[in-house]
């Protein structure tokens, strides 16, 4: 990260504590150390569902679904729809047993498959996307996800400052390298893409925040 480990759990913190499943779920990622969003991350993204008004969310990477619930939950008041996709059966299967526990099963339509064969199959378009998935990949996602984004819509991407290792000149195992560089290469495109206006947040792992112009 590039604040400190006091000063990113005392921002840990300040979000509203969880109910007992967002709890249990957090604690089964970190026994199994299965990558999730924070929950700042988790707290903004709701933030953002429902500031936007959000209908129709695409989420590329479910894990074992504690994101999609932030966005389930949040899709709630806007009578919003989610479609989540992730490789995973076996995780993919836990999260739907989280989204039935969670009542919100009714809100998702849940993928298993590669996205980037999904996703070109996919019909209509959404509101909101959210990419938190193979960070190697994330280059074909973008040009993936574009044509399916409304007009102002938004794009939303974790993991986007990696530990910090984006930043020239950090230090970090040369087995990284090429996934470090991927990262970088993302930012530097997507930020440069003319048609999103991208803001980056050092939230969590770093957030990419874009609105389709």
């Amino acid at each position: 990260m590039l604040y400190s480990f006091e000063l990113e759990s005392f921002l840990e913190g300040l979000v509203p504590e969880r109910d007992s499943l967002m709890n249990e779920i957090e604690a089964q990622s970190l026994r199994e150390t299965i990558p999730i969003i924070t929950p700042s991350v988790g707290n903004y993204l709701a933030g953002l569902v429902k500031i936007s008004r959000a209908g129709n969310i695409l989420e590329i990477g479910t894990a074992i679904g504690y994101s999609t619930l932030w966005l389930a939950r949040a899709s709630a008041q806007t009578g919003g729809r989610i479609t989540t996709i992730d490789l995973n059966v076996d995780r993919l299967a836990r999260a739907l047993k989280y989204f039935e526990r969670a009542g919100v099963a009714e809100r998702i339509i849940a993928l298993a498959g590669d996205a980037k064969a999904i996703l070109p199959a996919l019909e209509g378009s959404f509101d909101f996307v959210f990419i938190d998935a193979a960070k190697g990949e994330y280059l074909e996602y973008l040009e993936l996800v574009c044509p399916l984004l409304n007009q102002g819509g938004l794009l939303v991407v974790d993991n986007v400052l990696f530990r910090g290792w984006v930043v020239p000149g950090a230090v970090f195992d040369s087995k990284y390298n090429r996934l470090v560089g991927g990262v970088r290469e993302f930012l530097q495109k997507l930020c440069a893409n003319y048609q999103f206006k991208t803001s980056i947040l050092p939230l969590g792992d770093g957030l990419g925040v874009s609105i389709k112009q």
